[in-house]
Formats: C-alpha cells, structure tokens, sequence
C-alpha cells in the first residue's frame, strides 16, 4: 500500500506508547501506536484526538506494516501473520513478532535498554471534525481513518507531520470567513440601492439662485413690455 499526498504522520507521547519486549523462545514487541481520546500537544494552531472507533474500518482486510522509523529498508513485521493490529478500549495495540535479522535484533535491544520508547503512525484520514475557535488554538477530532500504511517504533521523533491537517485547517477558516464578508458587503449593497439625497445648498447658493431667478422674471417683462409697444 503506498502512501499519498494526503498521508500524515504522528508520534504518540513517550509515556503513553508502553512500548516494551515480551521475552520467550520468539521475542515480541508489544505497544500502542495511538491511544484514544487524548489531546496531542500544539501542532502548530491546533491540537488533536483520535475518538474510539477511529481504525475499526481500516483494519479490515488490511495490509500494514510494522516499520521502524517509517523506513520500509527496516521491516519489522506485517499484518496479519508477523504483526497483529486491535483496537481495544485504550486505542490501537500492536503486537509484532520480532525477526532474527539486524534490524530486528538491534531493536530487540534498543527497546530493552529503553534507547527507543516511542511509537509513530501513517495514515489518511476519512473523517474529521473540526472546532475552530479565532484567536485561539483549534481542536481536531478524527473520527474516522481511512488507510493504515505503518505502525512502529521510532528512535527519535521528529515534529509530527501535519501539513495535510493544517490544509484542512486552512478550509475550515476559510468557510468560517466567507459569512462574516457577506454580512459586511450586504448594509452596503442595501445604501447603494436607496437614491442619493440632493445635497444641501449653503447661503451664498440659495442667494445665487434667488437672483437668477429675478432675471429670469426681469427679462421676460422687458420682452413682454417691448411686444406691447409693437402692438
């Protein structure tokens, strides 16, 4: 399954992934890649949670692998026979049986002196809501994720990636824009439609205009009188 231009990335919190080896005769690596129900810390104008429910479609008939560091060169194992993928009441546990190879054996290791306890995803995202709040940080819940590529541990994360949800974010503001500038835009179209008032004439005007009007009078009596001498 490749990724595409909508996948995204994060990092569950050190505390939160319980990541750990569960030793026998075929050592496995045990963990959460995302537990439900818990806010992300500020992605950069907004914060995030993952609702119960949220991977219940996409692990139907999936094909995931288990990576570390989202490095398909370190395979680690992969649904459904090396890798097994649940939700349960706390989020989505993992369980992937460890290979006998160098990746699988250094991690073994890593994990076991706790130089790696943190635990990444990729995914798409089918469905979300958004809460956008002006002037303060937004809240993103997914409900729903749409494509699972990889589950895994990571040696150092890096800044979650979430260009893909600041996108959505852009869109949500946007649509929370568009009825404020029509609301602004309608008192005006409303003042352009009313006929404008004539504007009113100081003093000096209304002397002007009395005086015109005298001449006018005083010119046509002179005509007046002037036909009445011909007659």
């Amino acid at each position: 399954m490749a990724e595409n231009n909508n996948t995204e990335r994060r990092v569950i919190g050190f505390d939160d992934t319980e990541l750990r080896v569960e030793d026998g005769d075929n050592p496995k690596l045990v963990g959460y890649g995302a537990k439900f129900n818990k806010w992300s810390v500020d992605l950069g104008g907004f914060r995030e949670k993952i609702a119960p429910g949220a991977f219940a479609a996409a692990l139907v008939n999936s094909d995931v692998r288990g990576l570390k560091n989202h490095d398909s060169n370190l395979v680690l194992g992969r649904t459904p026979k090396t890798m097994r993928l649940k939700e349960n009441g706390v989020g989505l546990h993992f369980e992937i049986d460890l290979p006998d190879t160098t990746t699988g054996r250094d991690t073994l290791e890593e994990v076991r002196r706790g130089d790696i306890d943190g635990c990444s995803f990729a995914f798409t995202v089918l469905e979300d809501k958004w809460e956008y709040r002006e002037n303060d940080i937004s809240e993103r819940t997914i409900q729903k994720v749409g494509e699972l590529f990889d589950v895994g541990p990571v040696t150092y994360p890096a800044y979650p990636d979430t260009s893909v949800a600041a996108r959505s974010l852009d869109e949500i503001r946007k649509q929370q824009e568009i009825p404020k500038q029509e609301n602004t835009e309608e008192p005006e179209t409303r003042e352009k439609e009313q006929p404008e008032e004539a504007p009113e004439l100081t003093k000096l005007e209304q002397i002007q205009k009395q005086r015109d009007i005298e001449r006018k009078y005083d010119k046509a009596g002179r005509i007046i009188d002037r036909n009445k001498v011909k007659d």
